[in-house]
């Protein structure tokens, strides 16, 4: 089976993508593009974008990823801008923001989306964590020093050993890899 190209510049989105895929036998080839992304309340029409974007500029099949980071005590905020929170958050802003929340729950909806001559096809998975009340870790991503989708570590902590918190969980990967090798196969 041919390499797959995987447009993201993020090492630890490529590293569960790889982990994951490498299980069907798909092999990922990362692929960095400079891709303005739109502004959107929604990861889908992001997802849907890039996807079509990075097609027209590669030319030949593409799958790409887009996350989404919900709070459902904030109304879902910051749903797809976390990548801006980032820039702009520190740990210890994350801390303050999210100190008197009761309900502590953190969703990463993960959307891959693959494009190729013939269309668009789009995977989706929810992964319910938590966030915790003290950083812990290091991270190039702030928010993953707060946030444990197993309730007692960090995502940094995983980061930090060349894991991903999400790579022993279902992931919209998963569903990329069963639905790929069942029409490439």
């Amino acid at each position: 089976m041919k390499p797959i190209l995987y447009a993201t510049g993020n090492a630890i989105k490529f590293h569960l993508a790889q982990h994951v895929c490498k299980d069907f036998g798909i092999e990922l080839e990362k692929t960095t593009l400079d891709i303005p992304e739109i502004q959107s309340e929604q990861g889908e029409p992001v997802a849907r974008d890039k996807a079509e974007k990075a097609f027209a500029i590669l030319g030949e099949p593409v799958v790409i990823s887009d996350d989404s980071w919900m709070i459902p005590a904030l109304k879902n905020f910051p749903g797809p801008y976390m990548k801006s929170m980032n820039d702009w958050f520190t740990s210890e802003d994350w801390l303050r923001l999210t100190s008197t929340l009761d309900d502590r729950r953190i969703i990463l909806r993960q959307i891959v989306a693959y494009q190729d001559g013939g269309g668009q096809k789009l995977f989706y998975t929810d992964i319910e964590g938590v966030m915790l009340r003290e950083a812990r870790g290091k991270s190039p991503f702030a928010h993953a020093t707060i946030t444990s989708f197993d309730g007692q570590q960090s995502n940094a902590e995983y980061h930090e050993r060349g894991e991903n918190a999400a790579q022993n969980r279902p992931t919209a990967w998963h569903d990329f890899g069963e639905w790929y090798t069942r029409i490439h196969g």
